[in-house]
């Protein structure tokens, strides 16, 4: 081989190695993105999951409180309901002994 073809040999097997340099430098580079975006992705990601665990923590207290004011509801519309059929039994028994009072009046002649 010629000094000037062994010349053009080490030339190109430089050429070589700079584009290989250049193309590892290039993965590399493109390797840092990848990780950046999925780390950026993934921390979007849970900033999202966070939101909705509070979002569901938040509607549940407002279930439980629905369900709480629900039942104190319930819980006072029973008692007048108890009121209210205590008044008509009370009612209802006094009628029925004036009814009988009555009765029994007029079945006796006191009203004769």
């Amino acid at each position: 081989m010629t000094p000037e073809q062994e010349n053009q040999l080490f030339q190109a097997i430089g050429e070589i190695q700079g584009s290989q340099t250049a193309i590892l430098d290039d993965l590399r580079s493109i390797k840092a993105d990848i990780h950046h975006s999925i780390e950026k992705s993934e921390a979007r990601q849970k900033q999202i999951t966070d939101s909705l665990k509070i979002d569901i923590e938040k509607s549940e207290q407002r279930q439980a409180e629905a369900l709480k004011t629900h039942a104190e509801r319930l819980t006072k519309v029973e008692e007048k309901l108890t009121n209210q059929r205590v008044k008509v039994a009370a009612m209802g028994g006094s009628a029925g002994l004036a009814v009988s009072l009555i009765a029994y009046a007029v079945k006796s002649g006191m009203f004769n």
